[in-house]
């Protein structure tokens, strides 16, 4: 390697193989002696003597190889090694990418003082059949003649030998000549070689990404394969690499993406699975410098393989009643419709307009163009999508680059929106795919990803925190403003700059005119309709806007044409000819100010503007001839003598002309097919320089505002897969979600958020309904291993639904582990408790309760004896004895019952009794103490709403039917506060109002429900004394016991006795 010579030897060796010719014979000799050759070409460039190798010999040899792979009358088993050969050839060319970091100034410099040699060419290979096998009839045997070590630009990589053979004399005489140069060589030095790099490999990716061109049909689907079969390698082994050259990445991001994502297409199995694999291959090793470029293809992804109806279309939303249950919902009409505005008009329409191609709402077309793709494509797209989401921090760097992005499309949302409504099989249908599985694996996914990210904040102590949230969230809020100002400027020009102006997005400058702002917005902002912006820039009152639109644009050194195409490229032309003439004068004005000195006068220039959009219009308008059009000769002689009275240049007409001819200026909505998305691609690359690149965000810090943002087509998705699932794979997979958004949640405190999932999970229990008790016929009992068990209809009913035991487990865990974030979630939790307590499925430690005078006692669901006369006339002596009577068990043996419980409903009514206590719900108060103030202030509300029916209490004439759910919610009351007695100020009103609430009706009330009131208002008494506060609060409360009827006094009054002992020894040193 380290021989002077050996540069010179190596480019002859490769000349050599490349140059070879030999007369063909039968093919398999033919192809024996080209796989020869393969082997000869990968050996010179895979050794470490190929790094000696020039720019011309490696475009030669990757020429020789490409060519060889695209001979189709070859056998496959040549191509196909000719192709391998090709991939370990780029495997090594593309390695030297990374060493050609310190070569990068001399490689691009032009500034050297020797002369650059001219860079390498490659010819794109094309089908045809080998010119070897063209010549087997005949059967001469194989004779290799002399190669030339001279390249030449356009020889042959493999010619067949002409047919006839040179005399012997030439022969000889070639010989002479060839010993003689290489007696010269011996003496004379080698003249040192530049060894290749970034021409040679510039070169090969260019001819590589031009075989992908869709749109050229000499090139064959199985061309396209190998090319991507190489591409997707040379991607592998140096993306990263090529990112630092501008050359290359320019291939990449402009033609290579251009041509990929038109293949991804095709309805072609293996060309659509190859173009997503190298597409995806990109992706990860340039995503930096592919943002807008990855904007795109996502969002046709996701336009592909959403339905154009049904549960997962795009035209469901996601809503959220007043109490927080989700649901999908269809978009109410026209209204919503138009609501949506699509942020991305300015990117190219992958769908080109063809019957065969799926398009895009926005292009109104009709349904049955619309056309359905299978099941293996539509599986290939989704997972392309989902290897994307599946990344762990993607979804934050969609909303950090996107969503936050004036100018690009809300593409995180559009994404969790599509992973949402796609997660779940259509209720019309109930047909789980792998394609919902997927989606529901993905969603689960990102959310997974956001708790470990919360959980783990060690990935935050090196990362530097581009833009704060607070910043992003105010550019989201002001492009929502932006995107609604659009609509409304789309419908009527007036209503939409009026409400930009009175949300601060157009303002005054500081003599109190919008012009400039407004200009800089309807330049700026690509939702606006171009014919709408035309007519209003047309219109005379705008005239003063649409001077200032124009000096927005810069017309340094450009001819009129390229300036006029900058201008119509930003809107439509209006249809008046006033109009356009007064557009026209307004441009000329602002051109002319650049001074062209082709143009002597704004008249002069005014003329030939206008001339320019005749021209535009007669060598592109359809219905004019091709006969019939302008001729250059005829076009100078009609903007003959307006240049102040002189005429224009003729090259610089001509040069007009022949840009006109060449390229029509036009509009990308004027045009669909190939012309529009090449126009609109340009568009694309020029925005992708302005918008910088794609910024990956590892942190933690945007989980919240993004969790805030795509919580309710989460819960949503999670809460329809957990109702439709018909597997323990999937209902754990949803369980998983709503612990998972639970969490985050009460991490982020968002309570809103915590309460519609516990309001969503409440609901799927069934728990809430208890609309079939009947209180006239006690429940049947049932004896299972010395335990008696009530088998009531809500029993049966909760114990045969597997799905709503499980939605139990899971809300009763969330609320256990997480009640601080609940607010009005609990008022479904008390419900179910209160539900639970009726049908006798409580923990009977949830039934204790204190006692003045027998410690602790149950809480029973009927009183023995519950006619209010019996109460009336009790005797003193009597009431240990009466009171013990209401704390007989409900379930004794002298009542009447239904029908004894069939086995399935004694079973049934054991799986809820189990389900229960795996609910634990003796737990779900045990860290009260640690609440909020604000949380127990909901929870006290909550307890007050389900508690009682002050209505009822009004309505009665006699007596109060015996509620059992008044004295649980009322020692769930009194026990809250009391274990918050350090903030029991702030809690006492809400318990009061609860006591007083009963005790208002204490002549009418069971002698129970009194009677547990006034302990638990004395217990509070005796806590707020202890501390000392609340002082006239508690004399109030003794005033209340003091007027109460003859009656309710006699009925309660060793309890309440009992009561005030203790109050009065619990403040000793204060009592008066």
């Amino acid at each position: 390697i380290h021989n002077p010579r050996i540069s010179s030897a190596m480019n002859a060796l490769s000349s050599a193989a490349t140059h070879c010719k030999f007369e063909a014979s039968d093919a398999a000799s033919d192809e024996l002696v080209l796989l020869r050759m393969l082997q000869v070409l990968q050996m010179a460039i895979t050794s470490e003597c190929g790094q000696v190798l020039s720019d011309e010999a490696v475009c030669e040899m990757m020429e020789t190889g490409l060519s060889m792979c695209c001979q189709m009358r070859l056998s496959e088993m040549l191509r196909k090694s000719a192709e391998h050969v090709m991939i370990n050839m780029v495997v090594a060319i593309f390695e030297r990418l990374k060493s050609l970091e310190d070569e990068w100034q001399f490689i691009e410099s032009p500034n050297d003082s020797t002369e650059e040699p001219a860079d390498p060419h490659m010819s794109t290979p094309k089908p045809s059949h080998s010119p070897l096998l063209e010549s087997n009839t005949d059967n001469t045997s194989d004779k290799e003649e002399q190669a030339s070590t001279v390249v030449e630009p356009e020889q042959p990589l493999v010619e067949s030998p002409e047919q006839e053979q040179l005399p012997e004399k030439e022969e000889e005489k070639e010989q002479e000549q060839e010993e003689i140069t290489q007696a010269t060589a011996a003496v004379t030095e080698p003249t040192p070689l530049r060894t290749y790099g970034l021409p040679a490999i510039r070169e090969l990716l260019r001819v590589l990404i031009s075989l992908l061109n869709p749109h050229e049909h000499k090139h064959t689907d199985s061309m396209r394969l190998m090319a991507l079969g190489i591409l997707n390698v040379a991607f592998e082994v140096g993306g990263k690499s090529i990112g630092r050259f501008e050359s290359l990445r320019a291939l990449v991001t402009d033609d290579f993406c251009k041509y990929v994502f038109q293949l991804a297409k095709t309805d072609s199995l293996p060309l659509l699975a190859l173009s997503l694999r190298v597409i995806s291959t990109v992706f990860d090793t340039m995503r930096p410098y592919l943002k807008l470029q990855q904007e795109l293809f996502i969002f046709f992804l996701i336009e592909r393989l959403s339905p154009p109806s049904g549960a997962g279309s795009r035209s469901m939303s996601v809503e959220v009643d007043d109490e927080g249950n989700i649901s999908f919902v269809p978009l109410r009409g026209d209204m919503d419709a138009a609501a949506t505005v699509d942020a991305r008009s300015g990117s190219p329409n992958m769908f080109l307009g063809k019957s065969t191609d799926y398009p895009r709402n926005s292009k109104n077309y009709s349904s049955s163009e619309q056309m359905a793709i299978t099941v293996e494509v539509r599986e290939l797209l989704l997972e392309s999508l989902v290897q994307f989401a599946r990344r762990p921090t993607f979804m934050i760097d969609l909303w950090y680059n996107y969503d936050c992005n004036l100018t690009c499309g809300d593409l995180f949302e559009e994404l969790v929106q599509f992973l949402s409504k796609n997660s779940f099989p259509d209720p019309q249908s109930f047909s789980l795919m792998n394609s919902h599985v997927l989606c529901l694996d993905t969603l689960l996914t990102f959310i997974g990803q956001m708790v470990e990210r919360v959980d783990d904040q060690t990935s935050d102590d090196d990362y530097v925190e581009l833009t704060s949230v607070q910043d992003l969230l105010e550019c989201k809020t002001r492009k929502r403003l932006i995107l609604k100002g659009s609509r409304l400027f789309n419908e009527s020009p007036k209503k939409g700059i009026q409400f930009l102006i009175e949300n601060n997005v157009i303002k005054a400058d500081e003599n109190g005119n919008y012009n400039a702002s407004l200009s800089q917005f309807l330049r700026s902002t690509q939702q606006l309709d171009k014919k709408m912006l035309g007519e209003y820039l047309g219109r005379p009152e705008n005239f003063d806007t649409l001077k200032a639109y124009m000096q927005q644009f810069d017309f340094t050194g450009k001819r009129m044409d390229e300036a006029l195409r900058m201008i119509l490229e930003t809107f439509r032309l209006p249809g008046e000819s006033q109009q356009i003439m007064r557009v026209t004068e307004s441009f000329a004005a602002t051109f002319f100010e650049y001074g062209p000195k082709e143009i002597s006068t704004v008249e002069a220039a005014e003329v030939l503007a206008y001339s320019v959009i005749m021209l535009n219009t007669d060598q592109h308008n359809p219905q004019v001839r091709r006969q019939s059009r302008m001729s250059l000769e005829q076009y100078v002689r009609n903007v003959s003598g307006v240049n102040n009275n002189g005429d224009f240049p003729k090259e610089y007409l001509r040069l007009i002309y022949e840009a006109i001819q060449q390229d029509e200026i036009l509009m990308p909505e004027e045009h669909e097919g190939l012309l529009g998305f090449n126009y609109a691609w340009k568009q694309l690359q020029h925005r992708s320089t302005l918008s910088g690149q794609f910024v990956q965000c590892n942190t933690s810090g945007y989980d919240k505002a993004i969790f805030e943002l795509s919580w309710k087509p989460v819960v949503a998705a999670i809460s329809y897969v957990f109702s439709t699932a018909q597997d323990d794979d999937t209902l754990q997979k949803a369980i998983t979600g709503f612990r998972h958004c639970a969490s985050l949640a009460a991490r982020f405190e968002l309570y809103d958020v915590f309460d519609s999932i516990v309001v969503n999970l409440a609901t799927m229990t069934g728990l809430l309904d208890n609309s079939n008790t009947n209180t006239s016929v006690p429940d049947p009992i049932v004896d299972v291993a010395g335990q008696k068990y009530v088998v009531s209809k809500l029993a049966v009913r909760f114990g045969r639904n597997y799905k709503g035991q499980l939605g139990a487990v899971v809300m009763f865990a969330i609320v256990t582990r997480h009640g601080d974030s609940s607010r009005k979630g609990w008022l479904k939790v008390l419900q179910i408790i209160r539900n639970l307590f009726l049908n006798s499925l409580l923990p009977s430690s949830m039934l204790q309760v204190e006692d003045f005078l027998s410690g602790t006692t149950s809480i029973p669901l009927k009183p023995k004896s519950p006619k209010p006369a019996k109460q009336t006339n009790r005797r003193d002596g009597s009431l240990l004895s009466t009171l013990s009577s209401y704390l007989l068990s409900p379930y004794s043996s002298d009542e009447t019952y239904y029908r004894d419980p069939t086995e399935e409903e004694v079973e049934s009514t054991m799986c809820a009794v189990d389900c229960v206590a795996a609910c634990k719900l003796e737990e779900l108060f045990s860290d009260i103490n640690t609440f909020h103030t604000e949380t127990l202030v909901c929870l006290l509300k909550a307890i007050r709403s389900v508690g009682y029916d002050t209505g009822v209490m009004k309505k009665a004439t006699i007596a109060i039917p015996y509620d059992p759910a008044t004295v649980l919610f009322l020692e769930f009351m009194i026990t809250i506060t009391v274990r918050n007695a350090d903030r029991i100020e702030e809690l006492w009103p809400y318990a009061t109002e609860y006591i007083f609430g009963i005790l208002d009706f204490a002549d009418k009330q069971s002698v129970l429900v009194v009677e547990r009131t006034v302990v638990g208002m004395l217990r509070l008494c005796i806590c707020s004394a202890s501390r000392n506060v609340m002082l006239n609060e508690i004399l109030k409360c003794l005033r209340l016991l003091r007027d109460f009827p003859s009656t309710v006094t006699q009925a309660v009054a060793e309890q309440m006795m009992a009561g005030i002992f203790n109050l009065s020894s619990a403040n000793s040193e204060n009592r008066k």
